[in-house]
């Protein structure tokens, strides 16, 4: 018996959906291949540039992020310089 199975061994509901969202799914992706054209377009090099300047941005910006969210979690905090210190008291 199956994780998505009932007592008698019939598929439930929901492994069902799953099979339907994933044939449609399909079917989207063909229809699309289907009527792809060709794109009669010049790229410089500057686009290519451009995309990488995208990708390596968002790279940063996500590994900024998990960093930032792992400090958080671990109480890591910065301490303050001598001189803020001695102001405060």
């Amino acid at each position: 018996m199956g994780l998505n199975a009932t007592a008698e061994g019939k598929p439930t509901r929901y492994t069902y959906a799953v099979i339907v969202h994933s044939l449609f799914v399909i079917q989207i992706l063909a229809v699309l291949c289907a009527l792809a054209k060709p794109a009669y377009a010049y790229v410089d090099p500057g686009s290519g540039l451009l995309a990488f300047q995208v990708i390596s941005t968002t790279f940063a910006g996500i590994i900024f992020l998990i960093r930032r969210n792992v400090r958080r979690l671990f109480g890591a905090k910065r301490s303050r310089p001598k001189s803020e210190k001695a102001t405060m008291q």
